[in-house]
């Protein structure tokens, strides 16, 4: 499990673009699915701190706001919770903490990179540029036997990836990846692929 909940600052009045985890939850839910039960499984990856909130509102609800490339990263942490997937109380050995850092933080900002990684990965996809997906890595220690996980965005169609922050060097080994595939979950609830369906009918 990632570290306790960040307290955002409250606003008066909903900053335009910002998106609570209601609408995260409407976007994601697919036919047949609990509306509540999904709703709270992204609530819980807020509380876990997996998600970071930009604010929260002063009145009404109270709800927490969040940027959109958010959106990206609640849904690729829901899809790695479809393999049976859990946190762990140790931050190294998390790989929801593992994903989420990966989509939210870069290590080697590429020239031109727009916002975080997802953000990046979003404005990619608004101008078709497809191709991208999160992998989770696990690495072992050959002699303590320990596991921790790494995350990474890699684009294999164009041999672009971000680097892991444990490579596979020295006691460490790198034992397996699960891959979520980025442009296949903004398929869903992206305005751009609305965009393109309609297009064609």
């Amino acid at each position: 499990m990632a570290k306790k909940l960040t307290i955002p600052p409250t606003v008066a009045h909903r900053p335009k673009g910002l998106i609570d985890c209601a609408q995260m939850t409407d976007a994601f839910l697919r036919p047949g699915q609990d509306r509540q039960s999904l709703y709270d499984q992204t609530r819980g990856l807020v509380k876990a701190n997996y998600l970071i909130p930009s604010a929260r509102e002063e009145r009404g609800k109270k709800v927490f706001l969040f940027t959109p490339d958010n959106m990206l990263i609640a849904d690729a942490l829901l899809r790695l919770r479809d393999f049976g997937v859990s946190g762990s109380p140790d931050q190294k050995a998390d790989p929801y903490l593992a994903a989420s850092l990966a989509l939210r933080h870069w290590i080697d900002k590429p020239e031109g990179a727009k916002g975080t990684p997802a953000a990046h990965v979003m404005a990619e996809f608004e101008v078709d540029a497809r191709g991208w997906v999160l992998e989770v890595w696990s690495f072992i220690h050959d002699r303590l036997g320990r596991i921790q996980f790494e995350g990474r965005i890699h684009n294999a169609n164009r041999g672009e990836a971000t680097p892991l922050r444990r490579p596979a060097t020295g006691n460490w080994r790198a034992r397996s990846c699960m891959a979520v595939d980025l442009s296949d979950a903004m398929e869903v609830w992206h305005p751009r692929a609305a965009e393109l369906r309609d297009s064609l009918n």
